[in-house]
């Protein structure tokens, strides 16, 4: 069995779904660590639950806006492979005219 030619589609697909698959994590990261910048400068500024809640709900918008952005350019970046016609043999396989030739 020949390969189409366009492996390197498939890879390439099979790569962004990869990094997609953790994309989740931004917004947790963000929070947790706004959270912690939060409870050091409350504990520095003696403002003790003010800053930490502050913190956390602009790292949870921040990180949902960043979470979109890296989806949405990571789905422009999406290979569309075009399926082979069904009476047309496809590039990598041998036609009917170079059997009947031998």
């Amino acid at each position: 069995m020949k390969t189409s030619g366009r492996w390197w589609i498939r890879v390439w697909n099979l790569a962004l779904a990869g990094a997609l698959s953790q994309i989740g994590f931004i917004p947790v990261v963000a929070v947790v660590g706004a959270m912690l910048c939060g409870l050091w400068l409350d504990l520095r500024l003696g403002t003790r639950p003010v800053l930490t809640a502050a913190c956390m709900i602009t790292g949870a918008a921040l990180g949902l806006v960043v979470m979109v952005r890296a989806a949405m350019t990571a789905a422009a970046q999406f290979r569309m492979e075009r399926p082979s016609k069904p009476g047309k043999p496809e590039q990598g396989s041998s036609s009917s005219s170079e059997e009947s030739l031998s």
